[in-house]
C-alpha cells in the first residue's frame, strides 16, 4: 500500500495524466459554463494534501454540479451521467476503484461528453 501512496505524492512528468482531487474543474462540451468536482466524503487518500477522487465519484449533486446552459436542450445543463468515469488508473485503486486521472471522461446520456480541464492539484 505504500507504494501507491508515494506514486500520489510523486510530480506529475512532462506528458503524463495526473490524479483528480477535490476541487478540480471539469466542462461538458454541452454546457456554457465550468464547474468544480467535489468529494463529500473523503476516501483517504491525498495528492499534495488534496483527497483523490477515483471513477465511481459520478454522482450528480454530490460529485457533478451543473454546466450552465445546455446547447442540446436549452435548460439548466444538469448532466444525466449512467456509467463511471473513464479510464482511470486502475493499478492504484483508490477505496476499491481506480484512481481517477486528468484523462478520465464522463459520458452524460441527454448528449455531451464532460470533460476534466484542471485536476484541482493547483
Amino acid at each position: 500500500m505504500l507504494l501507491p501512496l508515494l506514486q500520489l505524492l510523486a510530480p506529475k512528468a512532462h506528458g503524463e495524466y495526473s490524479y483528480v482531487v477535490r476541487g478540480a474543474t471539469v466542462k461538458c462540451s454541452e454546457g456554457t459554463d465550468t464547474s468544480f468536482l467535489n468529494l463529500p466524503q473523503c476516501h483517504g487518500v491525498y495528492a499534495r494534501g488534496k483527497p483523490v477522487m477515483n471513477i465511481a465519484d459520478n454522482v450528480v449533486d454530490a460529485n457533478i454540479g451543473c454546466f450552465g446552459i445546455c446547447r442540446d436542450t436549452g435548460t439548466v445543463c444538469k448532466p444525466m451521467i449512467a456509467n463511471k468515469w473513464t479510464d482511470g488508473k486502475h493499478d492504484v485503486l483508490v477505496e476499491n476503484e481506480p484512481a481517477l486521472l486528468s484523462k478520465s471522461e464522463l459520458i452524460c446520456t441527454v448528449k455531451g461528453i464532460i470533460t476534466i480541464e484542471k485536476d484541482g492539484q493547483d
